[in-house]
């Protein structure tokens, strides 16, 4: 079986006999191997690797894909010769392919991957999560039971290839564990989750993600529903990304020309509050989104979309774009098995001048958010708010006590 540049390779001698012009290929390789904890021994290892290749030809403005699984020689032209069958279906549209930039920065320095990772075995996982549910069994009498605790590593390379001269590779890895333990006193029950992510390797966090997982189930014994009313409600750092994402499409110039947004025609007006300054940054080290190429060839780069208040940009991929006789803003996302669409990169606020305690402070009393229930009353597209939340009724900065069941109302537009 060829390596994944081969595999590229040949799709664009197969583009060159049919004198195809607009070809590129995305090549996709993931590895984990993940190992689950409970009580004292290993109840599951499993090891998964997932490979894909994907021709997108643009033959007359007609946009044909298809994708394959297999490496082979027989397996890649089929999917050549399919994806040109299916560009004769579809109707003309403005995409284009673009050329290459004339530099293209080297991936590694985004600092995703290290190869230090891809060494940890099964028992190196093993005994990381085993020294968790030691944590956390040391941590508090009330652990019932610990339901979910696992630990995994994970790595993935992807390819870009075009006939256009664009070559793009990018290699990233990360171990992840997670705990959830379920804690009771009395009638009260509850569980929390605590998940850690790194691209480095610490044999030794175990005490810390066992016990911070209990703290967090923990805080919330005895959490009942308050009386109804209008109360100032902060998120805490893990909800209010959460937040973010789920009304994040009304950025996108795709969702837009659909009708589906509710920032169409609002370019330099104030949409938030002027102290919210949002940035997407595509170069952020480390971070699980960076790329300094987009899924079309198009260079990143960091871009404004909220500059004290004032709504700046909309995320473009070529489509979009060129439907308003715009430049894409690098921001077009592809797996091996689909399509073009808008993604963001790396969504970043400056640190402001408060810190989570003295935001509680503000006011005399607040609702401090640590958990979002499910999304089913959020309507992306009008910014309705409909959320069971749990968390924490705060009067003059102290916790007076432990929130649940219960339902945050308003509207996304409005809370900025």
């Amino acid at each position: 079986m060829m390596n994944m540049k081969q595999a590229a390779e040949q799709v664009l001698v197969l583009a060159k006999k049919k004198e195809l012009k607009d070809v590129d290929v995305v090549v996709e390789r993931s590895e984990a191997l993940d190992v689950e904890i409970q009580e004292g021994k290993v109840e599951k290892v499993e090891q998964s690797t997932s490979l894909g290749l994907g021709v997108r030809v643009l033959d007359g403005g007609r946009t044909g894909l298809a994708s394959t699984e297999r490496l082979s020689s027989e397996s890649i032209q089929h999917a050549f010769e399919n994806a040109c069958e299916n560009a004769k279906l579809q109707d003309p549209t403005e995409v284009k392919m673009l050329d290459a930039p004339a530099v293209i920065p080297d991936s590694a320095t985004l600092e995703l991957y290290n190869s230090e990772l891809d060494k940890l075995n099964t028992e190196d996982l093993t005994e990381l999560g085993l020294s968790i549910e030691e944590a956390v069994k040391a941590a508090d009498k009330r652990v019932v039971s610990i339901p979910y605790l696992g630990v995994s590593r994970g790595s993935n390379e992807s390819l870009l290839l075009s006939s256009r001269g664009v070559f793009y590779e990018q290699q990233s890895n990360e171990v992840a564990a997670w705990c959830g333990p379920l804690l009771q006193d009395g009638d009260s029950r509850k569980s929390g989750m605590q998940i850690f992510h790194r691209r480095y390797w610490d044999k030794d966090a175990g005490n810390r993600i066992g016990t911070e997982a209990v703290e967090k189930a923990a805080e919330l014994l005895s959490a009942a529903p308050i009386k109804g009313g209008k109360l100032p409600v902060v998120l805490d750092e893990h909800v209010a990304p959460r937040f973010l994402g789920m009304f994040f499409g009304a950025f996108s110039a795709e969702s837009a020309q659909r009708g589906m947004s509710r920032l169409q025609g609002k370019l330099g007006e104030t949409i938030a509050s002027p102290e919210l300054t949002l940035l997407d940054d595509p170069h952020r080290p480390g971070a699980n989104r960076s790329s300094f190429l987009d899924a079309e060839g198009f260079l990143t780069k960091p871009l404004p979309l909220i500059e004290n208040g004032v709504f700046r940009n909309f995320l473009y991929h070529v489509e979009s774009a060129c439907k308003e006789n715009k430049n894409s803003t690098g921001h077009a996302s592809r797996g091996y098995s689909g399509g073009i669409s808008t993604r963001s990169h790396n969504l970043v606020w400056p640190r402001g001048d408060h810190s989570l305690d003295q935001l509680c402070s503000l006011n005399n009393k607040c609702l401090l958010v640590t958990q979002l229930e499910g999304q089913a009353g959020c309507n992306p597209v009008s910014g309705d708010i409909s959320i069971g939340i749990q968390g924490f009724l705060l009067e003059n900065g102290l916790r007076i006590q432990p929130v649940d069941s219960i339902t945050v109302a308003g509207n996304f537009f409005d809370v900025l």
